[in-house]
């Protein structure tokens, strides 16, 4: 009888066990770019980085909650509309180098030398690129995301000079440093 209750008791907390891993609301974005959405903010590394996209002399802005569903938060993510990309993984990314075309992977848009999000360069037009406030050739898909960095990407002609962007702003220091 003691060995049929303790089976019994087994069998029920092993059930409970089983009922409570299946009912936790599990992080359910699928992995983009190698980038995985979890249920909680990683901060092992935590960085951010700019972008301001710029359209015929126009800024057009990045949607606030790009990466960030009712179940989870992508290692890249926007809480605002400011520009400011967040980049929060876990340690075991801390040699990865997350890129540009990352974050537009995450976005859902393409990027490349003929679009940049819905924008597509027509007859005439060119982009131009600066990271850091130099002047960028390369592929966009390719610029390295790192702590501070700004990205501009500018579709014209009605070109502008490439803003700058201020980490000391209070916009900047309060979404940077809320968390998230």
């Amino acid at each position: 009888m003691p060995i049929t209750v303790g089976g019994v008791f087994g069998l029920v907390f092993i059930g409970f066990i089983v009922a409570i891993i299946l009912t936790r609301s599990p992080a359910t974005g699928q992995p983009i770019a190698n980038i995985r959405c979890e249920s909680g903010e990683q901060l092992a590394i935590h960085t951010h980085a700019h972008v301001d996209l710029i359209y015929k002399g126009q800024p057009a802005a990045i949607p606030a909650q790009v990466g960030i569903t009712s179940n989870c938060l992508y290692w890249m993510h926007t809480h605002q509309t400011s520009g400011i990309v967040h980049i929060e993984a876990p340690k075991e990314s801390a040699s990865r180098q997350f890129t540009l075309g990352d974050f537009f992977q995450v976005w859902g848009q393409p990027l490349s030398d003929r679009q940049v999000a819905t924008f597509k360069l027509g007859s005439g037009d060119q982009l131009k690129m600066w990271v850091d406030g130099q002047p960028y050739t390369g592929d966009p898909r390719k610029i390295v995301l790192k702590s501070h960095t700004q990205v501009v990407l500018e579709i014209g002609p009605a070109f502008t000079d490439p803003p700058t962007f201020d980490w000391t702003s209070p916009q900047a220091t309060q979404e940077a440093g809320t968390g998230g």
